[in-house]
Order: structure tokens, then sequence, then C-alpha cells
């Protein structure tokens, strides 16, 4: 055991103590294997082990699930790989019989800030949107899931927390449209659940303007089912997660379901007609995208900034006379008229 231990200290660098009494069946054996070093054969074993580095952890405790995140660098952005990932994780959870909740968490003190924009340029919009249709699925998962929202959750980030059934969201978290920056538009689905949370006024608000709310917004508008302190959303998702499992899932799942079908029924007329429209205006906003991701790439519009988005063109006069030029020319032209 403690040959293991140190082989797996040695590979990953993840906190000794924590990990030696996880891994050890006594405290004796894990100070043990702490204060041991490691021989030259260990070495040499270890740097045989290849470690697949993965971008969604999902891990159980008891009929809890959470399904984390990691891809900190990027705020936890969706690229094929994770949304691949997230998309086997989820059925993973459907498919275990004793499963009932599931937590979305996102590593490193954000949720998630929606597809990578640099995969838009490389792989193209179609082909992430493609890779994220289990998410768009109605419902998300057929249990119940919860979103333990912090730091950014944006763009399709956002729309993840929208598709959960529950969302614990902290106080200084950040949530909105951000993709308005770079002509990305929002999901079918994910403005009608918007619209069908917070109604139809301020849907239209966060939808066209891309304005960013914090997570006492977010609670005033109703999209919190718990508003709660930095550092925490995790911990109550997973309590509230563990206060529902005592409850028969079926029974959940069905009301969840009535009042899910009475908000959003994907097969009525009208919601034929909206995705009609919407797949009519997506070669044209692809093209807008691909401005877009240029602009990111450039740096115009990183890190939640709206400004300098466009250059807005000056007049000729503008261009050939300075403000205090223009500023004498125009009191030159209105003494004229009043001498006239």
């Amino acid at each position: 055991m403690r040959v293991l231990l140190k082989r797996l200290i040695s590979v990953t660098n993840i906190p000794i103590q924590r990990y030696a009494v996880r891994l050890c069946s006594s405290d004796s054996q894990a100070k043990a294997a702490v204060k041991e070093k490691p021989t030259e054969q260990d070495q040499k074993e270890a740097e045989n082990i290849v470690v697949e580095k993965k971008n969604i952890v999902l891990e159980k405790f008891g009929a809890v699930m959470t399904l984390n995140i990691d891809r900190q660098t990027t705020r936890n952005s969706l690229d094929i790989a994770t949304l691949k990932e997230m998309t086997e994780a989820i059925n993973a959870f459907d498919n275990d019989p004793e499963a009932k909740v599931l937590v979305f968490n996102g590593e490193g003190g954000s949720f998630c800030s929606g597809f990578n924009m640099n995969d838009i340029g490389t792989v193209g919009y179609q082909n992430l949107k493609d890779a994220a249709m289990r998410l768009e699925r109605r419902p998300l998962c057929d249990k119940i899931t919860i979103a333990a929202v912090s730091g950014y959750a944006v763009a399709e980030g956002f729309e993840l927390a929208l598709s959960c059934d529950l969302r614990i969201i902290e106080d200084t978290a950040i949530l909105g449209c951000l993709g308005r920056r770079f002509g990305v538009p929002q999901s079918l689905y994910g403005a009608r659940k918007l619209t069908s949370l917070i109604g139809l006024s301020p849907a239209l608000d966060l939808l066209i303007t891309g304005r960013l709310i914090t997570g006492v917004d977010a609670n005033r508008l109703g999209l919190a089912c718990k508003l709660t302190s930095t550092g925490t959303a995790l911990g109550e998702s997973i309590k509230l997660a563990k206060s529902l499992v005592k409850f028969p899932v079926n029974a959940m799942v069905m009301d969840k379901m009535a009042a899910i079908n009475s908000q959003l029924n994907p097969n009525s007329e009208e919601s034929m007609r909206d995705e009609a429209i919407m797949n009519s205006l997506l070669g044209n906003a692809i093209e807008d995208m691909k401005e877009g991701v240029k602009k990111f790439q450039a740096g115009i519009g990183k890190h939640g900034k709206f400004y300098k988005l466009t250059e807005v063109p000056l007049e000729d006069w503008e261009l050939e006379d300075s403000s205090e030029e223009v500023t004498i020319k125009l009191k030159k032209k209105d003494k004229e008229e009043i001498k006239s």
C-alpha cells in the first residue's frame, strides 16, 4: 500500500497527507507513508505510469453524484472533448440505478464560461453544437439535477445552469448571455427556459443586451432556489441532494416532468415555427461568429468587456480637424449667422 501511495504521489503531485489517510487503513500507516522517501525503483516505475487528464470528473457519494468540470485555465469552457466527456458522464448517471441526484459543479471557482471561442474558430460552431446536443435535451437528465453556481456561469454555461432542475447560486456569481459580444446565439431551448423561469420582459433584457447579473440579481429574478455565500455552493448543493435522496425518485421525476412540459412543449406548432426561423438565421449568425472569434483572439471583449467591440467611423471633418479647430470654426459660423 505504501509503495502504491508513493507512486501516486510522485506522478500526480496530490496533497500527500489528505490522500495518505484515504488510501491507508490507519493513521499510523498514513504517517509512515508520508515520511517514507521513494526509492530509485519507485521513481522509475512512476515514470512509466500514464495519468490521463480528464476534463470531467464524476464522483459518487451514495445516491448522489457530482459532475465536476475541470478546465480551470479557461474558466471551465466547453470544447468538443469536454462535451463528449460530459455526455458520457450524464449517461452514466442516468443508467446508474442507485444514483438519484446529480450535482453540476465547476472546479477552481467558476461554474462554466460556455463554448471555447478558439474551438469555434477551428472546428466550427455547428460541430460544437452537435457535440452539445445531449445538453439541450428536455429535460437534461431523467432524474434530478442541481447546479452549484459559483464564479462565472455565462453563455452556454448559463444555459447549463438553467437546464438543471434546481440552482444554488453564490452571491458573487456572475451570470448572463456573454455570447452576445461575439454573435453567438443562445439555443432555442435556453431562451425558452430562461423566459419560462423569469418572464418575458426580464428574459428579453438579458438575451438582447447580454447584460451580466450577480447571484443576488439572479435570486431576485427567481433563478436560484437558494442564495449562498462565496465558496459554499457545492457544499450546499450536496447537502440539498442528500436531503432529496430519501424520497422515492419516480414521483419526483413525474412531478418535475409535468412542470417542465407545462411550460416547454417542443411539439407545439409555435415551437416548430420558431425552430424553423432560427435555423434560417443560423447561416448568417455563423458568419457573424467568425468575426467574433477574430475579435476574441485579438483580445477584444475578453473578461466580460462590452466596450470597443466595434469602431465607429468618423466623419471627414472630424478626421481633418482637431476638436479645438472644430470649436473655432463653429464659433466663426455662429458670428457670421448673427451678422447676417
